[in-house]
């Protein structure tokens, strides 16, 4: 696929229709959201928290690490975002794609102290704004509820 450009847009609020060649950048709530770099127009959200990604502005551009992956679409589409440029990589098997699933739901469960089954956790945790659960109230509450 062709190499793209994407423009960086510092947000306070994520937009409800988003440009495509926008990477939208919110710092208030931890997260960057963009279209699918593919063009089928999935939103892509990929929160900013340590066991997540990481977004570098060196005031110009900026890179977002690390690669997104669309492996619950069916585009099943797998770039990077490096110095304002959408680079391509390549596609992984469904035996990785599971492998990395389960290693991040680990990561994630220790880190929000949610240490249950993987599949409950992924539930659980995709539908919550991960950046705000370290050790809060609601962390607390979920992982009681997980181990219910």
């Amino acid at each position: 696929m062709k190499l793209r450009q994407i423009t960086p847009e510092f947000v306070d609020e994520i937009p409800r229709e988003l440009d495509r060649d926008k990477l939208y950048v919110c710092i208030r709530f931890c997260a960057v959201t963009h279209l699918c770099a593919c063009g089928c127009n999935i939103e892509i959200n990929t929160p900013l928290h340590p066991t997540g990604w990481t977004i570098l502005y060196n005031g110009d551009s900026v890179s977002l690490f690390p690669s997104v992956g669309n492996w619950s679409e069916n585009c099943q589409s797998h770039y990077w975002i490096t110095n304002n440029k959408i680079h391509w990589a390549a596609k992984w098997s469904r035996r990785k794609i599971e492998q990395t699933r389960i290693a991040r739901d680990r990561e994630l469960g220790l880190y929000f102290g949610t240490d249950t089954d993987h599949r409950s956790a992924r539930s659980v945790l995709k539908y919550l704004p991960m950046f705000k659960l370290m050790r809060s109230w609601l962390a607390r509450f979920i992982n009681w509820v997980l181990r219910r």
